[in-house]
C-alpha cells in the first residue's frame, strides 16, 4: 500500500532565522514542483539528489518567500523515501504559509514525530536511533546535541548489536556471560547522565524568606531575572528557568520562602514551594550566614528530612549553601552539618564569590561525562534504561544456573533465548 506524502515543520517556529519544512514520500517532488519556481531549474521532478536549488515558493501567482530547496532521493534521505527540505525565513508567517502551500498541493500535514517515524517504518533506523532523532531538535545544550547525534548515528545501537552477536556464541560459558554483564552494567551507568540531558533535572532553591534565594538564582542565571527586596515574602510564585553547567541542563526553580504566615496569598506560595520540593531532583537550601539559625531554618530542615524518609526510592541530592559570606558570620556550622549533607558551599550571591565552586558541586556526579568522548554509547531514555535492566537480570539468571550446575537443563537455553530476545527489544518493538 502506497504511503501518503507527508509534510512537517521541523524547526521551532519563530525561534530562529531559518525555518525548515520537510516533505517526505513518493510524491514529494511532484508536490514541491507545483509550488516552487527555481531560478535555473524549472522542473524539480528531474532534480538530482543531494543538490540545492534556489527559488521562490508561490501561491496564486504571488511569491510567498525566497527559499533554498534540498532534494534527497530515497537512497540518500534519512526517511528512506524521496525527501524535499525547504529552507526559508524563520518568521512564523512565512513558515506557516509555505506549509499551507505544500498541503494544498497534495501533502498531508503531520507532527514532526510522525515524520521522524518514517525512517523506522522503512527500516532505515532502529528504535534507539528514532528516539535520538526525536530528541535532537529539543537539545538544550551543545553537549546534549553531540550525545544525541552520536546515538542517532548508531553508537548505542552498535553496542547492543555486538552484545546480541556475543550472546549467540555464548554456550554455557560463565566467562563470556560475565563479560556481557560487565558491558551491560557499564552502559547502565550512563543512564543518569543521558536522561538528565534529555529530561533536565529539577533544581529547587529553598530557604527562609530573605536568605538570598532570588539573588542566588540571578547570579546563576547571570542576569537580574527575579525581583529582590529586603522585605520578606517578595517571591510568592515558583519561577523556573533553564541553566547549563558544563553542558548539563538544569531547570532551576525559585520558590517562596517556607515559613508560617497569616497572609493568604503567601500561604499559597508556601504550599507551592513544598509541592516543588517533593518533585525535586536536587535541592539547594539557602542559609543566611550573617544570622544565627532561626525557626524557619529548622522548619525547612525538618520538612526535607521527612521528605527523604517518604521518598526512599528517589535519590534527592541536597546542597546546603551559606549565603552572604561577604558579611560577618553568625551562623554556627555545626547546627547545619548535623542535619543535612556535605558539602556546604559558602557563597556571596551578591558579588559572585563561591559560585564557581557551587556550580561544579551541582554537576559533580556528571564529571566523567562533561569531557564527552565522541561516539560513546549513552542510554538517554527511561525506556532504554528499563529494557537494558531487564537484559541484565536475564544474564544474571544464566550465571546463576551455571553456578548451580543446572546449565545442562532446558532452562539455560530458555534464559539465553530470553536474553537475546530482550536485547533485540531495545532495538525493535
Amino acid at each position: 500500500m502506497k504511503k501518503e506524502t507527508i509534510a512537517s515543520i521541523t524547526t521551532p517556529i519563530g525561534e530562529g532565522g531559518i525555518g525548515v519544512i520537510h516533505v517526505s514520500g513518493s510524491d514529494s517532488l511532484e508536490i514541491i514542483n507545483a509550488v516552487f519556481k527555481g531560478k535555473k531549474r524549472r522542473d524539480l521532478r528531474k532534480a538530482e539528489s543531494k543538490r540545492l536549488y534556489y527559488g521562490d515558493i508561490y501561491s496564486n501567482g504571488s511569491t510567498v518567500d525566497e527559499v533554498i530547496v534540498n532534494v534527497l532521493r530515497e537512497q540518500d534521505s534519512f526517511t528512506g523515501e524521496d525527501l524535499v527540505e525547504i529552507n526559508c525565513h524563520g518568521g512564523i508567517l512565512a513558515v506557516k504559509k509555505i506549509l499551507e502551500c505544500v498541503v494544498s498541493a497534495g501533502a498531508k500535514e503531520v507532527h514532526w514525530k510522525e515524520l521522524a517515524s518514517r525512517p523506522l517504518s522503512n527500516d532505515k533506523i532502529d528504535l534507539i536511533q528514532e528516539e535520538a532523532l526525536l530528541e535532537i531538535p529539543k537539545s538544550k545544550t551543545k553537549l546534549g546535541a553531540k550525545v544525541l547525534l552520536d546515538q542517532y548515528n548508531g553508537a548505542l545501537s552498535s553496542l547492543i548489536q555486538e552484545t546480541v552477536a556475543q550472546v549467540e556464541k555464548c554456550e554455557n560459558n560463565k566467562e563470556q556471560l560475565n563479560d556481557i554483564n560487565s558491558k551491560l552494567r557499564e552502559i547502565l551507568a550512563t543512564a543518569t547522565f543521558g536522561c538528565a540531558i534529555t529530561s533536565p533535572q529539577k533544581l529547587i532553591i529553598t530557604g527562609k524568606p530573605n536568605a538570598g534565594k532570588s539573588t542566588l538564582i540571578n547570579a546563576l542565571l547571570k542576569e537580574d531575572r527575579l525581583i529582590t527586596h529586603e522585605e520578606p515574602g517578595t517571591t510568592r510564585d515558583a519561577i523556573d528557568e533553564m541553566i547549563s553547567i558544563d553542558g548539563i541542563p538544569l531547570t532551576i526553580i525559585d520558590t517562596a520562602g517556607i515559613r508560617e504566615t497569616d497572609h493568604e496569598v503567601e500561604k499559597l506560595g508556601v504550599l507551592e514551594s513544598k509541592r516543588q520540593l517533593i518533585e525535586a531532583d536536587k535541592i539547594i537550601i539557602v542559609f543566611d550566614s550573617s544570622r544565627p539559625v532561626e525557626k524557619e531554618d529548622r522548619e525547612i530542615l525538618k520538612f526535607i528530612e521527612e521528605l527523604e524518609l517518604q521518598k526512599p526510592d528517589k535519590n534527592i541530592s541536597i546542597f546546603p549553601v551559606l549565603n552572604k559570606a561577604d558579611l560577618p558570620g553568625k551562623l554556627e556550622l555545626k547546627t547545619v552539618v548535623g542535619k543535612t549533607f556535605e558539602p556546604i558551599c559558602q557563597v556571596s550571591a551578591l558579588n559572585g564569590d563561591g559560585l564557581t565552586t557551587l556550580e561544579k558541586t551541582l554537576v559533580s556526579e556528571f564529571k566523567e561525562f562533561t569531557k564527552y568522548t565522541p561516539e560513546r554509547p549513552i542510554i538517554f531514555t527511561k525506556r532504554q534504561q528499563e529494557d537494558v535492566s531487564i537484559v541484565l537480570r536475564s544474564s544474571e539468571q544464566c550465571i546463576h544456573l551455571i553456578d548451580e550446575d543446572k546449565n545442562t537443563s532446558n532452562n539455560y537455553t530458555n534464559y539465553i533465548n530470553d536474553l537475546k530476545h530482550n536485547l533485540l527489544l531495545t532495538l525493535h518493538r
